[in-house]
C-alpha cells in the first residue's frame, strides 16, 4: 500500500510537471507606444520670432541688403579676438552675429571684413 501511494504522489507531480510545461507561455502586455491616447498637448504655444518678423527681415534691395550686412560684419568684427587681419577674414565666418539673410548673402557674395569698413 505503501509502494502504490508514493508511486501515486509521483505521478501526481510528474503530471503536474507536464501540465505546467506543456501549457501556452504567458506573455506580459506592453503597451502600444505608437497609439495616441494621450489628450491635448501639454506644451504652450511657440513664442520665438518668425523669420519675417523683427531684425532679421529680408531688406528691399540688393545695395540696402550689403549695406545692412556689411554693418552686421563690421559689429561682428569688432568683437573678434582672433587677431587676424580684417583682409583675411571672410564676412560668412561670423555666424553668430549674422541673420541668417546676411550669412546666405555673404555666401553668395564672399566678401572680407575689410572690405565692408
Amino acid at each position: 500500500m505503501k509502494k502504490v501511494s508514493s508511486a501515486l504522489v509521483g505521478l501526481f507531480f510528474a503530471g503536474s510537471l507536464l501540465i505546467a510545461a506543456c501549457s501556452q507561455p504567458k506573455q506580459a502586455e506592453v503597451p502600444d507606444v505608437d497609439k495616441d491616447t494621450g489628450g491635448q498637448d501639454m506644451a504652450g504655444e511657440e513664442t520665438a520670432a518668425k523669420p519675417e518678423e523683427g531684425e532679421g527681415a529680408k531688406p528691399a534691395g540688393e545695395a540696402d541688403l550689403k549695406q545692412k550686412c556689411c554693418a552686421s560684419c563690421k559689429e561682428a568684427l569688432a568683437t573678434d579676438r582672433s587677431g587676424t587681419a580684417p583682409d583675411q577674414i571672410p564676412c560668412a565666418d561670423f555666424t553668430a552675429a549674422l541673420s541668417p539673410w546676411c550669412l546666405e548673402y555673404f555666401r553668395a557674395n564672399p566678401t572680407k571684413a575689410s572690405e565692408c569698413q
